[in-house]
């Protein structure tokens, strides 16, 4: 029996929107039900929703009145210091009054939930279930229960993807807005990889303007960058995503002492294994052909996910709610999974979509698991925490492993990859260099189906537009 596409595509949505309706009817109903399911679920609780949203506007607040945000900002009962960009305090558009927590906290959580319908849509039940298992997962949660600016960089990069798959003039609003966004943020710099898609004419023009932009932006604010930076936060390696997670364990945890020559060593050993083991992926041919086939509007989505997400992972320590940009990485890589014709990549991209799932829900499972432990023993309890917690990270190097095949073999594919690595063992490799088609190919054979490169792949498309 035929599927509902309509169905398949809203349905994350829908089940996102009315868990997160639910929620609020249990606050106004019963507030400390909503802390236990909080709890139960692995979301640190606090005593009400959008905390992180109410210390934006608190610091907007202290930095009006003349205070310093990067040493005290009171707010919640509690007092903490701006770790982001000082072009937030200088955002007109951001309020100073703390009153406007619920209603920017309802309004963006729902748009977050609404947008999940327009990244690549579930084609099947098996699909469907695994992103509306995504969209309540306890990174989800934990993000739209504090409101972090996550999730208002998360919609404001969301704009950019919708225009980036369009002509140029809109890639060019595209550009400006991820550019927006890394000002605020600095993660989102890494999306000026996309600009790889561009003729070189093009590719340089965006990459000496956003180089200009950002020395201007560091002379202009270098004082209020160090402060801020020195205010970023930093976690165990139990309560934090990252690479460098394994390493901090390995070296007890000491980040500047005698043991960081091994934490260091430990690091670049995890970062060359993730390397080796996605170029070994990404020169497959399928795998290069497969995301040949994606269609564009697709591949823009897996891209900004895997550029975010994996850039994030490989650089730095992220709290969970960074997580939420594992969406269009699942969503991207359920895409691709349809549209290849290669039944062992096909095996592997159903496990690693499989394997996402228990990554956003991994602090729940940890609770759980932590709370059954207990009625064992407090030795239990630690052994199988330190268990899940390992499980964690190899999902994530293996997760990780996939993000960079899939950027290594759109930067290959892409015209300024193709100029630049013209002679590379990528091409001897079968690595595909042949530029996007923007729609779904149709079968082998068929009347749509244009000839084949020589690499196996279609004509070229992208610089045409």
């Amino acid at each position: 029996m035929p599927h509902n596409p309509a169905m398949l595509r809203f349905a994350p949505s829908v089940i996102g929107m009315t868990t997160f309706a639910v929620m609020a009817f249990l606050y106004n109903w019963n507030p400390a039900l909503y802390l236990e399911i909080l709890k139960g679920v692995g979301v640190p609780p606090w005593r009400y929703p959008f905390l992180d949203g109410e210390f934006m506007y608190a610091m907007k607040h202290v930095w009006l009145q003349g205070g310093d945000v990067y040493k005290s900002v009171p707010y919640g009962g509690i007092v903490a210091t701006m770790p982001y960009s000082p072009l937030w305090q200088r955002l007109p558009m951001l309020p100073s009054d703390t009153a406007a927590r619920v209603p920017i906290g309802m309004t963006t959580g729902l748009l977050l939930l609404i947008s999940i319908a327009w990244l690549p849509p579930a084609r099947s039940c098996r699909d469907a279930v695994l992103l509306s298992l995504a969209t309540v997962s306890t990174m989800v949660w934990f993000a739209l229960e504090r409101n972090n600016i996550d999730v208002w960089i998360y919609l404001l990069i969301f704009v950019g993807g919708l225009l980036f798959s369009h002509r140029f003039l809109l890639r060019c609003i595209s550009y400006l807005i991820f550019l927006f966004a890394g000002l605020l943020k600095y993660y989102p710099m890494i999306l000026f990889l996309m600009a790889f898609r561009e003729r070189a004419s093009r590719f340089w023009v965006i990459a000496l303007a956003s180089l200009t932009s950002l020395i201007l932006f560091w002379l202009g604010f270098r004082h209020e960058l160090q402060a801020a930076l020195g205010n970023l936060p930093a976690g165990t390696p139990f309560d934090m995503i990252g690479i460098v997670n394994i390493p901090l364990f390995v070296s007890l945890g000491d980040k500047a002492g005698e043991h960081a020559i091994l934490q260091m060593s430990c690091r670049l050993w995890l970062t060359a294994c993730v390397m080796i083991l996605a170029y070994k992926l990404a020169v497959r041919p399928h795998f290069a052909a497969s995301l040949a086939r994606l269609p564009e509007a697709h591949l823009v989505w897996l891209m900004i996910g895997c550029l975010v997400m994996g850039g994030c992972y490989l650089a730095i320590q992220n709290v969970g709610y960074r997580g939420i940009y594992l969406l269009p990485v699942l969503s991207g890589l359920l895409a691709l999974r349809r549209v290849t014709d290669d039944s062992r990549l096909r095996a592997e991209l159903g496990r690693v979509t499989l394997a996402i799932v228990p990554i956003m829900w991994m602090e729940g499972i940890r609770y759980w698991a932590k709370t059954l432990a207990l009625n064992v023993g407090d030795a239990a309890a630690i052994f199988i925490q330190l268990a899940f917690w390992l499980v964690r990270e190899i999902l994530w190097l293996y997760l990780a492993c996939m993000m960079t095949a899939v950027v290594m073999s759109y930067l290959a594919q892409s015209t300024m990859g193709r100029s630049w690595y013209n002679h590379s063992l990528l091409i001897r490799k079968h690595l595909a260099f042949g530029s996007r088609t923007r729609s779904t190919p149709a079968p082998a054979g068929s009347a749509a189906d244009p000839p084949p490169t020589s690499n196996g792949l279609r004509s070229p498309s992208w610089n045409k537009k």
